[in-house]
């Protein structure tokens, strides 16, 4: 989800110097009326609807299973009484968890979708690799993979959906477009909020110059602390930041702090392995940019779009303007915008 003080800093610097362009040939998402009856701002402040989303979270189905070397990958589904029901699953960011996804499972709940997420390996309330469970760190960024693709055929298609689509965010853009790569028959559909596909100028480099021999947090990284609004590069929406930060102060085993540098480095070769293998990819797949993003690399959103078009691959790049890296928890225009887009996209793919 949210990197290091230190990465933010050094590209508003960067931005700065070479104007930090947002990509130019996506499309530019307009204000939309709220067609699917997403949850809203004015609602979360009502004590009584945050109630009802928080009773359908709880009843949803939980459990873990042994990840890669044994690791245990928490998960949560929500499953429509129809058997036959489409159903999305979800690839959170890092740092994140399912609880932090309460409204939006519940907004594609209450739109006849059966939902699917698990907390990737290293944080939420899966099993670390650290003696240290804030550190943000993953042995091998292939096992992120290979667990969402147990995940899909363990519980997935035990579900008999008729379609089947994969939503993203940031780290899990990176998860999910490498997924698709790989596994090009799963989903009929894929959606990228703020993928993870680069870091801010220089990360990659800075790493590599300063990588340690033992695991380290990465410069500026260190333990979980609760993100203030006004020092946030997330979301422009007040509540929905607070909420984020309420519940991992509720369910404090489910936070995670700052990156090491082997998950930057391993990150970092994660984006030339999918960048080399965008003529894999056989899903239809829509892709959202921030227009005000400070977290991952917006030009790496273009150039990947432009290459996979130019190999003919059916997708699309929109830009959300006034949005930051969070679309899913922006102001009620941003996520609302965001949120139709993918849904109508998914529509076209049954």
């Amino acid at each position: 989800m949210f990197f290091e003080k230190y990465i933010n800093q050094f590209a508003f610097i960067f931005c700065l110097l070479t104007s930090c362009n947002t990509p130019s040939s996506f499309n530019h998402l307009q204000k939309e009326e709220n067609k699917y009856n997403l949850s809203t701002i004015d609602e979360l402040k009502d004590t009584a609807y945050t109630d009802k989303i928080d009773k359908f979270y709880n009843k949803g189905n939980e459990g873990y299973f042994k990840g890669k070397e044994q690791v245990e990958i928490y998960y949560k589904t929500f499953q429509q009484k129809k058997e036959d029901s489409p159903a999305i699953v979800i690839s959170a960011g890092r740092t994140e968890a399912a609880i932090k996804y309460k409204e939006l499972i519940f907004d594609l709940f209450i739109n006849g979708y059966s939902v699917y997420i698990i907390d990737h390996r290293g944080q939420g309330l899966s099993g670390r690799m650290t003696n240290d469970p804030d550190m943000g760190y993953v042995d091998n960024f292939q096992y992120y993979i290979d667990d969402l693709k147990f995940f899909y055929d363990s519980l997935v298609v035990s579900g008999k959906h008729k379609r089947k689509y994969l939503l993203c965010h940031s780290m899990g853009g990176a998860i999910g477009m490498t997924y698709l790569e790989q596994h090009t028959k799963d989903f009929n559909a894929a959606a990228f909020s703020s993928p993870m596909l680069g870091l801010p100028f220089g990360s990659c480099g800075g790493a590599k110059l300063l990588e340690k021999d033992t695991i380290a947090y990465a410069p500026g990284g260190g333990k979980y602390a609760p993100t203030p609004f006004k020092e946030n590069t997330l979301t422009g929406s007040v509540l929905r930041l607070e909420r984020m930060n309420a519940v991992f102060k509720e369910v404090p085993k489910a936070r995670l702090g700052g990156a090491t540098y082997e998950w930057v480095l391993k990150s970092c070769n994660q984006f030339d392995y999918i960048n080399s293998n965008i003529d894999k990819i056989e899903t239809p797949f829509i892709l959202f940019s921030a227009e005000n993003e400070q977290i991952v690399n917006t030009q790496a959103h273009e150039e990947f779009i432009i290459s996979a078009q130019s190999i003919g691959k059916v997708c699309e790049g929109h830009l959300v303007e006034d949005a930051q890296h969070e679309l899913l928890i922006e102001k009620d225009i941003e996520r609302t915008e965001t949120i139709n887009h993918t849904l109508d996209y998914f529509d076209k793919y049954k």
